[in-house]
């Protein structure tokens, strides 16, 4: 009933008549308060949302709706009896209806956050799945379902999800088990599984969700993962999957890939909304983009009808900067004036892109067109609430499954993915769950709060550990921690007898080696004494210490100058290699073919010359450095990064001549006698005040971020003033600056990578990194 009601005031909304009538019988928000929560008043005053405190969900419905009359639409709870006054509930987790072949405890009505459920099996049957499973913040359960199974069937005991019942216990080839939830939970995943010849069930399995659940950032790129990182990660055709038993989209060696984007503009969304929307999309396709395939990208928008904001039959569609570009641009107030939610458009617009494509393919000649043959196909659908007009859009993703041959050919089903993001309360799951694929062991639709949760859920999506070849990869999202941010971070720890232990930093730069300052080290320091720091616990022995062949730190003594930094570079290299995951990973190095990929330019075409031109532009280049740092007012440390200008302009030359004020040159004259040309400096106080390094910073990484990937141009060298030297650490707040106080003349100096490359290009040439 609540459904209907939504629905109904939906398209009051969507038509415009609510709102002339609502202008003259306004509604009081006051008669609608909610019990020990607030509400907030949305669309002119004809609409409320109610919110509640943390662990708790707004009772029975999230939203209400002004009547005609000048009267909030009424609420009914799920047993449809009236409730007059709306309050905030303490999140629950449902409870079992049914549990075959063994027992659970503890047996309650429902079960607070944090309890437990014990389950174990009768005699004879073997437990799968979780033993114990925890009631979660979000009204879910922790694990997997728990399943008792005897082994008897030729496919083995789909179980029973918590809330739900089933019908059928016979597990031949051709049986069928069918799912439903109890009264007031929402049905996801397959209603009807048929065990397969293969011994394995067809769909996927079922969920049954309260309503005031959502799903976690973390759970949706998890779940998203196991269908999705194939197609960042490779298009081999051969490539071995059966390791992790997942299905993985592909791309065959003689096809392609179309990604459709299809994003909701109701009014209900709401400008900032929407632009929140579209900025998670252009992150997807930045992730997607990082990586060696390049799909095309289909865009259409919805609200009571449908725009088609870029076409897959554009040739410039699988250029992501391009399609980026066009997003950009987009404008929420296309569909200001027809704001329904027609989803039925927005799907069907996707179905004539396909059939365009087609007849675009046959025309040059391409028959069978391999739209309809060897093209992978991935739908994504972001859309806050249930449709109001159209009609069902069911009907549209059969005619797409038609188009591409999938019914009736199992083989054909993998050529085709659906995804749904519901995003926010309204959404009515069980509806766009039957838009969604249904394939085992994946989960195609998800429900989260907000669009920042989007955001944060595509950030979390691609799985970027397997693959160490790809460089200057890192976690953007706020809740990743510190090493995730910056994965190739390392520090590296000298014993020094009788001195203790010094410290410097250093960066990944393939899977054997660290680059650093080669100052760092002494002639008589030794492999053995020497290690090297990953995150907070990844520690590695050191099998040897490279320095440049032309440092020389002594080079110049005779002249009154006791240090000279040209070519202060180092490689140390580890005697075990590192495994690659989210919190280790290399960062790019100029002039090699991953950062060609990382920057999206052609290769081989590309040259070293074209990696300069990009990354080191005339003028104050945006670049960053890392540096350890502590919390404020606490003693947890942590990482943080500095953002910094190279001066590659006119300042160039006054940032360089800031060097002969380091206490070390006050004899030098000539300032080129100490700044090589392979050197970049940063620094000073125009056209802004930059951070500076601290003396632990020392053979850390300069970089620059392109495309959300990371690339090093310089290897901290030496600074003109010692900005730390009263701090152990400075704070990890930026707000917070380590230079405050200090000259305008704090200089700061690194050595420039492209000066280094053929030390580098001949140190690193069995590493893999193909360099130009």
């Amino acid at each position: 009933m609540q459904l209907f009601w939504d629905q109904l005031f939906c398209i009051l909304i969507a038509l415009g008549a609510f709102y002339t009538d609502a202008a003259d019988n306004a509604c009081d928000p006051q008669t609608a308060e909610i019990a020990g929560g607030q509400y907030t008043v949305l669309e002119n005053g004809t609409v409320l949302k109610y919110e509640c405190p943390d662990g708790k969900y707004p009772y029975p419905t999230d939203y209400r709706f002004c009547q005609y009359d000048g009267t909030w639409s009424p609420m009914q709870n799920a047993l449809k009896s009236r409730v007059s006054k709306a309050s905030c509930r303490n999140i629950t987790c449902s409870r079992p209806l049914d549990f075959e072949n063994g027992l659970y405890e503890p047996r309650q009505r429902s079960y607070n956050v944090g309890q437990e459920l014990r389950f174990e099996c009768y005699q004879g049957y073997t437990l799968r799945g979780s033993h114990n499973r925890t009631c979660l913040p979000n009204g879910k359960w922790n694990g997997e379902t728990t399943i008792c199974d005897d082994g008897a069937g030729h496919c083995p005991n789909p179980g029973i999800p918590i809330g739900a019942q089933k019908d059928g216990t016979q597990y031949r080839i051709e049986d069928r088990v069918r799912y439903s939830c109890d009264r007031g939970l929402s049905f996801v995943g397959s209603k009807e599984r048929i065990c397969q010849e293969s011994g394995a069930w067809s769909g996927s399995e079922p969920e049954c969700r309260n309503p005031f659940t959502f799903d976690t950032p973390e759970e949706v790129s998890s779940k998203f993962i196991s269908s999705l990182t194939e197609v960042v990660e490779s298009a081999d055709s051969n490539r071995n999957i059966s390791a992790t038993g997942k299905r993985k989209i592909k791309i065959e060696v003689d096809g392609s890939m179309n990604i459709y984007i299809v994003l909701d503009a109701s009014r209900s969304i709401g400008q900032p909304t929407f632009r929140k929307a579209r900025d998670a999309i252009i992150k997807f396709i930045e992730k997607i983009s990082s990586y060696d395939t390049f799909p095309r990208y289909g865009i259409v928008t919805f609200a009571t009808h449908s725009k088609e904001v870029l076409s897959t039959t554009n040739p410039k569609s699988n250029d992501a900067s391009w399609v980026i570009e066009q997003l950009e641009a987009l404008k929420y107030n296309e569909h200001k004036l027809k704001p329904g939610t027609n989803i039925y458009k927005g799907l069907d617009a996707v179905y004539k892109m396909m059939i365009n494509q087609q007849e675009d393919q046959l025309r040059e000649g391409l028959d069978p067109a391999p739209i309809a043959t060897t093209t992978r196909h991935v739908i994504l659908l972001l859309t806050d609430g249930d449709y109001n007009m159209g009609g069902t859009p069911v009907p549209v993703i059969g005619r797409i499954k038609e188009f591409l041959n999938i019914p009736g050919q199992p083989a054909r089903n993998d050529f085709l993915d659906v995804y749904i993001f519901g995003i926010g309360s309204m959404v009515a799951i069980e509806n766009v769950n039957a838009l969604a694929s249904q394939k085992p062991g994946e989960r195609h639709v998800f429900k989260l709060k907000d669009y920042d949760e989007v955001r944060d859920a595509f950030e979390e999506m691609i799985d970027e550990s397997q693959v160490l070849s790809m460089c200057g990869l890192a976690k953007e999202h706020t809740q990743a921690r510190d090493q995730e941010k910056n994965p190739w971070h390392v520090t590296i720890s000298i014993r020094r007898p009788g001195r203790g232990f010094e410290h410097c930093k250093g960066s990944l730069v393939s899977e054997y080696y660290v680059l650093t300052a080669a100052h760092c080290f002494t002639i008589v320091d030794k492999a053995e004494e020497i290690t090297v720091t990953l995150g907070e616990n990844q520690r590695f022995e050191v099998a040897a210490v490279r320095s440049h062949p032309l440092y020389q730190i002594g080079k110049l003594k005779d002249r009154g100058i006791s240090e000279f930094y040209d070519y202060d570079v180092a490689l140390v290299k580890l005697a075990k290699k590192v495994i690659p995951s989210v919190s280790a990973r290399p960062i790019c190095l100029p002039c090699t073919a991953g950062t060609t990929r990382a920057l999206r330019k052609p290769h081989p075409q590309t040259t070293c010359r074209n990696h300069e031109e990009l990354l080191l532009t005339i003028g104050n280049v945006p670049s960053f450095f890392v540096t350890d740092c502590k919390h404020e007012d606490v003693q947890a440390k942590g990482l943080s990064r500095k953002t910094v200008k190279i001066r590659n302009s006119e300042k160039k030359i006054g940032c360089e001549a800031d060097a002969k004020k380091a206490s070390q040159y006050v004899n030098v004259t000539d300032v080129s006698q100490v700044v090589t040309e392979r050197f970049l400096c940063t620094g000073g106080a125009d056209p802004e005040v930059d951070p500076n390094t601290c003396k632990g910073d020392s053979g850390g990484p300069l970089i620059i971020p392109k495309r959300q990937r990371y690339i090093q141009v310089g290897v901290i060298s030496w600074g003109v003033v010692d900005v730390c030297r009263n701090r152990k650490l400075p704070v990890c707040e930026t707000g917070r600056n380590r230079h405050e106080g200090f000259p305008a003349h704090a200089r700061d100096f690194h050595i420039n990578l492209f000066k280094v490359l053929p030390w580098l290009r001949e140190e690193l040439r069995d590493e893999g990194l193909d360099f130009l």
